[in-house]
């Protein structure tokens, strides 16, 4: 379920369809993985995007023989020219990689414009105490901070939780004007598609180092992307940065470590914080 990975995947099955210019009308993906494929975050992509001819099914759950004249071996993960320790050069501007996945959500998911709401599930969404009407017209720019939690519930031994998440969005938003909205966002516990709608409308966006930054690959043109860590580490989020040419910062912010039911928890210093995103 490693977000990261499971996009690389998507992606590399996803341009060799139009590498070749095969239409995805005519296509159907069959998965050779041992788990079950409605568990990767991509399925609905792959369903909607590529598999088009029929929905993608498992090698294991096949009932009927089929005879396969054509077809394409899709490299995944370390056969992958976008592993994760491969160097890829930061483009200048969007690649087509970028603009063609574009193309085919804007033709074949239907998504419609996210709409913000006080009332959702205030354990995935949380929106600053100041702010009374999210959707409000006032509000013509967007940052979307990602609330990362343990996932799923229960987990141990997992990396960077946020510990203070709505304490960086409260203190961020006594600091912009008063036409930006601030937004916390657990993303892991939407679907795909709500987590492009996000995306969608984010003008800036704020994760910490982590497989959960591939979704920058879905935001605007213009939109802006900045990686938090609290030490050194690899940055692997700007290999999305290469493909999709959005203007990227990746800063160490001071925070305070705890292991928390064997979890590593951190907690940002506000106004370090504050002062690195402002």
């Amino acid at each position: 379920s490693n977000l990261f990975l499971a996009g690389t995947a998507f992606l590399n099955a996803y341009i060799i369809m139009k590498s070749f210019y095969i239409n995805p009308e005519e296509i159907q993906i069959v998965f050779l993985e041992s788990f079950n494929i409605t568990d990767d975050p991509f399925y609905d992509l792959y369903k909607e995007l590529i598999s088009r001819g029929a929905p993608p099914i498992h090698i294991s759950k096949l009932t009927k023989k089929y005879h396969i004249t054509n077809a394409i071996n899709i490299p995944l993960n370390w056969d992958s020219p976008l592993f994760i320790f491969t160097q890829v050069p930061t483009c200048r501007k969007q690649t087509k990689t970028y603009d063609v996945l574009n193309e085919s959500i804007k033709d074949y998911l239907e998504l419609k414009r996210f709409k913000d709401s006080i009332g959702y599930n205030k354990d995935i969404f949380y929106y600053p105490k100041s702010i009374v009407n999210p959707n409000s017209k006032t509000y013509t720019k967007y940052v979307t901070i990602q609330w990362r939690k343990v996932f799923p519930k229960g987990r141990t031994g997992q990396q960077r939780i946020l510990g203070n998440g709505p304490e960086l969005a409260e203190a961020l938003a006594e600091r912009v004007p008063k036409n930006v909205l601030i937004r916390l966002v657990d993303t892991a516990q939407l679907k795909i598609k709500e987590q492009i709608a996000i995306m969608k409308k984010t003008d800036f966006f704020i994760g910490e180092h982590g497989a959960g930054l591939f979704l920058s690959i879905f935001l605007p043109t213009k939109a802006i992307v900045q990686e938090i860590l609290h030490k050194e580490n690899i940055n692997v989020f700007q290999l999305m940065s290469s493909l999709s040419g959005h203007v990227t910062y990746s800063d160490i912010i001071k925070a305070r470590v705890e292991m928390i039911d064997n979890n590593e928890v951190l907690f940002f210093d506000t106004k370090h914080f504050t002062k690195v995103i402002l």
